[in-house]
């Protein structure tokens, strides 16, 4: 079932569905015609209605039967048989070569696959005009027969130059089908992109999605920066070469005059190295048997970020740059700026959960404080209270003479403890902020015996 597997674009055998319907209305047009003109062949109504009735029969399965599920020679054939079914028909019952319809019809085939509707009304309007031309009729002799068939197969010949037409259309679609899949295998990438977000993870698989799908030898990315400095950022070649890829270069504002004038205006710009003129820079990064290249910008909304330059290696009569090619490269290079943005919005969000994260941090650390805050003044008020007496008392008695000497060296240990204590205190109730606090430096906890 393979003849009848659809190898062209949706949509082209529907488009050829409603252009032969054309061919049927002129039919119907010709029957009508013939019922109005005077002339003296015999004139067969029942015959030129059935002929009328197959076209309107044929029209309606042009517009319902769905072809695309159809290979266009099927739909060929179809039409061929059911045209000359009904020009075979016409003819014998208009009388032959005598009334001009079969010489008419052919012409008629021919113009419906190639006019719009208006062109198809004025065809409409001069046929009939032709119709209105005196002509001599009379009855049809066998020599009209033989010639009506000679003019049937040039409705044959020219069906199958038709036919060739769709072959060409074909051989353009299969083309486009090429592209259309590629850019279909370039969509996975950029959805592969998704999936891991890191920056070296980003230009890999570009790396390796332009690798895969290259028109020519190898292509650099090279990006521009807050400075408008150029850094080369990707180098990819379709196969081994002996080259150094250039990855990490960088060229000042003043340098890469051509990638920069390309830049500007937005286009892509077809360079042959053996007839154009190219910056010194832009040899440096390109392999010596270069021989051609296309220069397209990398555009992400209307900031330009880059350019992708895709080098051929081939001379350009055995690999020239063609429209298909070229139009392959935009499309490389719109996916490139879909996946750049990407990893630029990833880098925004890194940064930005980075301040969140420290945000964050700040006010865990806050809330530790208000927390240290509230526990330190109910420590200062619980404490304060008793720690003043134990003060007032040891303070006393250390020095009251009559008090025996050892008794007044621990009491003087109290009141230092005390006092020791109600620093810590202090400095509890002075803290606002993350900082390391040293209590009593250079002394040491004394045990009271």
């Amino acid at each position: 079932m393979s003849i009848l597997s659809p190898r062209i674009a949706p949509g082209i055998n529907v488009a050829m569905a409603r252009v032969a319907a054309r061919f049927y209305i002129f039919t119907i047009l010709l029957v009508a015609c013939t019922f109005f003109l005077p002339h003296p062949v015999v004139i067969r109504t029942l015959p030129l209605l059935v002929l009328g009735l197959l076209a309107v029969i044929m029209i309606i399965i042009l517009y319902l039967v769905p072809w695309d599920r159809f290979e266009p020679r099927v739909f060929t054939v179809f039409h061929l048989l059911s045209g000359s079914t009904l020009l075979s028909i016409l003819v014998a019952v208009s009388g032959g070569l005598n009334s001009s319809y079969d010489v008419l019809f052919f012409l008629i085939i021919l113009f419906s696959y190639f006019y719009n509707l208006a062109e198809m009304l004025g065809i409409a309007a001069v046929v009939t005009v032709f119709s209105l031309v005196p002509y001599l009729y009379s009855p049809p002799e066998p020599h009209h027969y033989a010639m009506s068939a000679v003019l049937s197969l040039f409705f044959f010949l020219g069906t199958y130059l038709l036919y060739g037409v769709t072959r060409f259309v074909l051989k353009r679609n299969r083309i486009l089908e090429d592209l259309n899949r590629e850019l279909q295998e370039l969509y996975s990438i950029t959805s592969a992109l998704f999936k891991d977000m890191k920056k070296d993870a980003v230009i890999e698989t570009l790396a390796e999605g332009l690798k895969d799908h290259l028109p020519t030898t190898y292509c650099l990315v090279l990006l521009l920066d807050d400075k408008l400095n150029m850094t080369v950022r990707i180098a990819c070649p379709v196969r081994s070469l002996n080259w150094e890829p250039p990855v990490g270069l960088l060229f000042a504002p003043d340098q890469l005059s051509i990638v920069r004038q390309t830049i500007e205006n937005r286009q892509p710009r077809v360079l042959r190295l053996e007839s154009d003129a190219i910056d010194e820079e832009l040899r440096r990064v390109l392999t010596p048997p270069t021989r051609s290249l296309i220069i397209v910008p990398i555009r992400i909304a209307a900031e330009n970020v880059g350019v992708i330059v895709f080098a051929e290696e081939r001379s350009w009569e055995r690999n020239p740059f063609t429209n298909e090619r070229i139009q392959l490269a935009v499309a490389m290079s719109r996916q490139v700026a879909i996946g750049i943005n990407m990893w630029w919005g990833f880098e925004r969000l890194e940064s930005m959960r980075n301040e969140i994260k420290i945000a964050h941090d700040k006010v865990i650390k806050a809330e530790r404080l208000a927390t240290l805050g509230e526990v330190t003044r109910a420590v200062e008020h619980e404490i304060n209270n008793p720690l003043n007496v134990i003060v007032n008392w040891a303070e006393v008695y250390r020095e009251d003479a009559t008090v025996d000497p050892e008794i007044r060296k621990k009491f003087q240990v109290m009141f230092d403890m005390a006092m020791r204590i109600k620093q810590v205190i202090r400095k509890l109730a002075e803290t606002k902020d993350v900082k390391s606090v040293e209590f009593v430096e250079g002394q040491n906890m004394t045990d009271i015996e």
